[in-house]
């Protein structure tokens, strides 16, 4: 079974660094402006980072797929939290404006192409922790199993 995780608001707090424009999507200007080190450094964890840090100790294939264009502040942040999975990181790329929910089917269906195996068997092994509806109405749509983390977060946050 492969386990991946999304990074903002599934396993990272980083609202700090987010504004969301009247519409409800992120302002991506803003949060461009706001991922400085020394920004990314106050990002701390939610609940569900833990469950990803035992996956990733116990050596099963965890994956992080990010919306993030990614850098060596949040390469950093991952590894001083035991967030950097073997199995792999796929970001978006520098320029690549497409939905949250397009990028990540388009980069996972290249991911199981590369792995040489048919889309329905890469899904049908996966699950997928993800917070976007849109990322859950695409890529769930698609057939992976997408989970939505906020209720487990918000509930654990109150437990602990």
């Amino acid at each position: 079974m492969r386990f991946i995780f999304d990074l903002d608001d599934t396993v990272i707090d980083s609202s700090h660094r987010q504004r969301l424009l009247s519409g409800g999507s992120i302002d991506l200007d803003y949060w461009r402006a706001h991922s400085t080190v020394g920004m990314i450094a106050r990002d701390s964890l939610l609940p569900l980072a833990i469950k990803m840090q035992e996956a990733v100790a116990d050596g099963l294939d965890v994956w992080i797929c990010t919306s993030r264009v990614m850098g060596a502040a949040d390469y950093a942040f991952l590894r001083m939290h035991g967030l950097h999975p073997r199995g792999g990181i796929i970001s978006r790329l520098q320029g690549d404006e497409r939905g949250c929910g397009e990028l990540k089917l388009a980069k996972l269906q290249a991911v199981a192409a590369g792995m040489g195996q048919a889309w329905p068997v890469f899904a049908g092994n996966s699950i997928m922790f993800d917070d976007s509806a849109e990322v859950q109405k695409i890529v769930g749509g698609a057939g992976l199993r997408v989970v939505n983390p906020v209720q487990y977060n918000f509930t654990m946050q109150k437990v602990g």
